[in-house]
Parts: structure tokens; sequence; C-alpha cells
């Protein structure tokens, strides 16, 4: 395994400003984060900027889901790290279950860079929107599975091209679900047995879950739902 690997870090997003939402005042389609929210990336990028300093560019690969409140979580260690603009990617099909289909798409390439215009896309449907490829309204189950497994097929091309002896390291910033489907398909090897909602690689707010992923396909689980840099956060 060690001729061609990478360490992935899967972070899941910092505090929700719709936690945070005033009794009786719907939830944004796509929030940012909360006070604490804020602090807990600035923890994520301290703990990153630590413990991801021997790893050399062009090394390191960040990548955030589409949707702000993990852009938000990521962009504080994207000032510490600096990686390759190449490097900095949003990917468009990281977004949370259920959250684009064919009424809502989800947010635009140009909406995208005109807010974030320090990530690189990749991952978008031709139409320049999330990758969603099914045909209902809102997003299946089924559908969400097919998704996340070329989610799986991206991150083993890197793995085959970019792992190498020196390795490639990449912090996955996404969501409590896809987390989820993310290791049952890299640990278990299936994504049949997954379900909306009943977890089990759980993941807490700016926590890491670490695998290792060979070229050959194989993967290992490293530290799990690991939240040492929030404990002083309040």
């Amino acid at each position: 395994m060690a001729d061609s690997m990478v360490r992935l870090l899967l972070v899941r997003h910092a505090q929700s400003a719709n936690k945070a939402r005033e009794p009786g005042c719907p939830a944004e389609a796509d929030p940012g984060l909360t006070e604490l929210g804020f602090r807990q990336a600035a923890a994520l990028a301290e703990r990153l900027q630590k413990e991801l300093r021997s790893v050399k560019l062009p090394h390191l690969t960040l990548v955030s889901s589409p949707m702000r409140r993990c852009i938000y979580t990521i962009q504080p260690a994207i000032q510490a790290l600096q990686p390759q603009a190449e490097h900095t990617l949003c990917h468009g099909g990281s977004y949370e279950f259920g959250c684009a289909g064919k009424v809502h798409p989800g947010s635009s390439l140009h909406e995208l860079l005109q807010e974030f215009p320090e990530f690189s896309p990749i991952g978008f449907s031709a139409d320049g929107f999330w990758d969603y490829q099914g045909c209902n309204d809102k997003e299946t189950e089924p559908e969400c599975r097919a998704r996340v497994m070329r989610l799986v097929t991206w991150l083993m091309a890197i793995a085959r091209t970019r792992g190498g002896p020196k390795g490639h390291t990449i912090v996955l910033v996404t969501h409590q679900t896809i987390n989820d489907l993310l290791c049952s398909i890299l640990l278990d090897g299936t994504a049949a047995v997954w379900k909306y909602g009943q977890v089990r690689y759980r993941l807490q707010n700016a926590g890491i879950t670490e695998v290792f992923v060979a070229g050959t396909g194989e993967a290992r689980l490293g530290v799990r739902n690991d939240g040492a840099h929030l404990l002083s956060i309040k």
C-alpha cells in the first residue's frame, strides 16, 4: 500500500447558522456558520497548520463541498496553508444528501467564483451546477449513493496518480451524511447497507476522521472523530 498512498482527512463542517435561528424561522437552504462555528473553523485551521506543516506542496489538496457552511469552515485553513490554486478545490459532488435535484440544481459556478474566487471548481455538471444526475425533484438515497461513488472514483484517481512514494494529503470538508457514506464505501467496500439517518461513522462539527487510501483501492481507518482541537472552544 505504501507505493501509492493518500491520507484523506474527512472533516465535517463547523456549526451551521441554522442552529442559531430564531424560533419559528425556517431553516436556510445553504446557511453559513454561527459565531461558535467560526471559532471552530479557526481552531481547525490551527490544528491543520501544525499537523500538515511537514507536507510539502504540491502534496496537499484542500477540498470543500459547494455549500457555504463547508466553504467557511475550510477558508481559515486555506489562508494558513496556502496550497497551490489548482489544489484548492470546490467539488460539486460533495454536497449534503437531498440538497439538490431537478427543482433545485444547487448554486452555480458563476455564484461560487463570484463569492469565493480562491477555489477552483471541479465535479460540477456540464450546465455549471452541482453534480446531480438523477431525475427526481429532490435527490433520493440511490441517487446519493451513485453520486458519492463518483466522488470515490475521483479520490481513487488522486490516490493512483498523486500518491507516489511521498504520499498525498487531501482535506475534504463535507457533511455528516456524506462522510458516513464515504467511509462505508472506502472501509466496508459497499454503499449497499448505507441508510440516511442511520449513522455508523459519526463525525462532530469540525471533527476529523482519517482514512488512508491506496491506489489499489484498499483503505484503513486512522483517527476517528477527533476533536482534540475543539476542547478549548466555548
